[in-house]
């Protein structure tokens, strides 16, 4: 069952990533979004993904499983639009 997660807890993990992930990942997912579309994260879910959700637990977002696998592309694409206005 997936649990909501309050949008002031979303704004503060994504703050987080952008803290967190280096700019040079950063810039680099935005190009691959860009390339890809809405569908970009599909090869980068076990790989990136993984480390995403792993740093997000790191922070002290303990979320469970279910929605960190659905919320981490969210919270990314937020963080690199938050970054760099895209």
């Amino acid at each position: 069952m997936l649990f909501p997660v309050p949008p002031d807890e979303k704004e503060k993990a994504v703050q987080y990533l952008i803290d967190n992930i280096p700019v040079t990942t950063l810039i680099d997912v935005e190009k691959i979004i860009r390339q890809n579309g809405k569908n970009w994260w599909i090869e980068h879910h076990h790989g990136f993904g993984m480390g995403v959700r792993n740093l997000l637990r790191q922070g002290g977002f303990n979320w469970g499983p279910i929605e960190m696998d659905e919320l981490w592309i969210e919270l990314v694409e937020a963080a690199v639009k938050k970054k760099f206005g895209t």
